[in-house]
């Protein structure tokens, strides 16, 4: 009888056992897709934050908010316009004081991303969860127009990590050599050496002699292309990552005359109100136009009461919808000169060493 019962219990649990595995390995996917995003939840609490100064002109970036805002409601994401004053962050600098101001708020959520308050959103379809990767905690993005790392937009994880890095980065105001230094842009690429790079010290310090002695642009831009250098092509540097030219979330409209595509770009970066310029009937080709001036992709302003997930359809003008391959064939060109232009840059090393 025990030998009967046994025969019995088995022909009934290898199917209910390979049932709950199947169950057990869809569930423990869906999890493991969930913390490639960087969360424990779905969605994951993602918030976009803008920091302005109490001075800020905010009609000035009006059409920029709006993108921002409806695009944010779309997706579930919090928008958040904050004011540099309102943090308690002691740093002069407005630039530093911005990183300060995004530190404190990170807490509050999963994952923030930082803009800069003149980038608006052409595609809204697109969401921020697919730039996320489990391990990276904080992504930075190489500017387009040359080889610096960009300051302004950065997307960062709810992590101790990241905290941290982003309160180092606001307090390098208080490293700044006396020279031509660029501001935050200038020091993140110096910060990033030193906690990127700990063992290679030699180099770090031939970078920050041209770093101490720099009197204008060229001379920032050469101390910016021996970081590069040291960086090499890589992305992922531990827990950071630094995305190349065009794969990131943002780029400048002037670059191709505001000409975009939907499978290119997800934000374009230069919209002041005070540079809006009409734009042409005449056809355009993605070629640069002057880097102060910008063409509104939208065709007319956007509804806000309209916004809410699902509805995720905008009405652009066509005009400035451009061919994908042209748009991507113009901006190789344009990487192609910036890799020349830094690698000349480069060359200017030994001045300053």
């Amino acid at each position: 009888m025990p030998l009967e019962r046994i025969n019995i219990s088995s022909t009934w649990t290898f199917p209910s056992l390979f049932l709950l595995c199947f169950i057990y390995v869809v569930v423990f996917s869906i999890l493991d897709l969930n913390s490639e995003a960087g969360s424990s939840e779905l969605p994951p609490k993602i918030a976009i934050v803008m920091v302005l100064t109490g001075d800020t002109k905010e009609n000035n970036y009006q059409t920029a908010f709006d993108t921002i805002r409806c695009y944010a409601k779309i997706h579930n994401y919090e928008f958040v316009l904050a004011v540099d004053t309102d943090y308690n962050c002691p740093h002069k600098d407005k630039f530093f004081r911005r990183h300060c101001v995004v530190a404190k708020i990170l807490p509050l959520y999963q994952a923030v991303l930082f803009l800069d308050a003149d980038i608006g959103v052409v595609n809204p379809q697109r969401k921020i969860e697919d730039f996320l990767r489990r391990g990276i905690d904080i992504i930075f993005a190489n500017r387009f127009y040359n080889w610096e790392i960009a300051a302004g937009y950065y997307l960062v994880r709810n992590t101790t990590f990241a905290v941290d890095l982003l309160n180092e980065f606001a307090d390098y105001e208080y490293k700044l050599p006396n020279s031509f230094h660029g501001t935050d842009n200038g020091a993140l690429h110096i910060l990033l050496a030193e906690k990127l790079f700990p063992y290679a010290s030699i180099e770090t310090e031939m970078c920050r002699s041209a770093y101490n002695k720099s009197k204008n642009f060229n001379d920032l831009f050469t101390y910016e292309a021996c970081i590069k250098a040291m960086m090499g092509v890589g992305t992922d540097f531990g827990k950071v990552r630094i995305l190349k030219k065009g794969t990131g979330w943002a780029r400048d409209g002037w670059l191709t005359s505001m000409m975009w595509h939907p499978e290119i770009d997800f934000m374009i970066h230069g919209w002041k109100s005070n540079q809006l310029k009409p734009t042409p009937n005449t056809p355009l080709k993605p070629k640069e136009m002057g880097t102060s001036q910008w063409y509104n992709p939208l065709n007319g302003t956007i509804d806000l009461a309209k916004c809410h997930p699902g509805n995720s359809t905008w009405s652009f003008d066509r005009r400035l919808l451009g061919d994908k391959e042209e748009i991507l064939n113009s901006l190789k060109k344009f990487e192609e000169q910036i890799i020349i232009q830094q690698m000349k840059s480069y060359a200017r090393m030994k001045e300053f060493l």
